[in-house]
């Protein structure tokens, strides 16, 4: 008998603490955590202003990144309104909370006159970190998941990721994985980009916009249970603005350093 994991974690009389909760606040815990020390060294920015942004971008991100979501299932939420709050049981949309993120961002780093771009580097790579671990609340919701694969696809990996991907009567691809190990990397990368000497304010941003979206571009080409519009993955689409977003910026911001060197 397959045994699937049960998506609440805890359960105290009628309360239900849910494992996606559970792992988006860890994720927030973790990125708060390393954060601070790579902030050690900075002149620029403290952490009390990074707090101060968490504190109105957290709450306000997961209802950008729900509305994102309900937006384009827009159908079954009209027939059952009252799901619509049930953020616990999944249905985020990480594109959404960035956008709402970003504004906050913007909105803040100009209020105290902070240096904007040099703040957005510093978050690119907590958020594929914290992507990367949420993604495992997808995983535990039986979200994210691809093509119907043959039982051998799951020879490398762990019975219960296997169990887990048993999905309408069959086994699915584990796309929740590639793309949590991709925003992994993709982190580690960007903390030593962040980190190096050659480095310009906004690039370790940029760098997320372009790496991320290609991943995300070919990732989300596995799944079947993407959000659509007119047939089209919503992702995929959203995806390829930011790829050139993100060159754009990257372009925008090695000419002017050229510009400021040769002047």
């Amino acid at each position: 008998m397959i045994k699937i994991i049960d998506p609440v974690m805890i359960r105290i009389f009628s309360l239900e603490i849910r494992w996606y909760g559970f792992l988006i606040v860890s994720a927030l815990i973790i990125s708060l955590f390393i954060l601070n020390l790579l902030l050690k060294k900075e002149k620029e920015f403290d952490f009390e202003f990074f707090l101060d942004f968490i504190i109105l971008a957290f709450p306000l991100g997961v209802l950008g990144a729900r509305l994102y979501y309900v937006i384009f299932n827009l159908d079954y939420y009209l027939a059952y309104p009252v799901k619509i709050i049930a953020v616990n049981e999944g249905g985020l949309a990480i594109h959404g909370g960035i956008l709402i993120g970003i504004l906050i961002l913007y909105l803040l780093s100009k209020k105290r006159k902070k240096n904007f771009l040099l703040a957005l580097d510093y978050l690119a790579p907590l958020t594929a970190l914290a992507q990367s671990v949420g993604r495992w609340g997808n995983f535990i919701n039986q979200e994210a998941f691809g093509q119907i694969v043959d039982e051998s696809y799951y020879n490398i990996f762990p019975d219960f990721i296997k169990n887990q991907m048993y999905i309408d009567g069959a086994y699915r691809e584990a796309a929740f994985f590639y793309e949590s190990a991709a925003d992994f990397l993709l982190f580690l990368f960007l903390i030593f980009y962040l980190r190096s000497d050659f480095k310009k304010d906004g690039e370790v941003f940029s760098l997320y916009l372009i790496i991320y979206s290609i991943f995300r571009f070919f990732i989300e080409g596995q799944r079947t249970d993407s959000l659509l519009i007119f047939d089209f993955q919503v992702a995929r689409l959203i995806s390829t603005v930011l790829i050139f977003v993100g060159l754009y910026l990257f372009y925008y911001i090695r000419k002017e350093k050229k510009s400021n060197q040769s002047s």
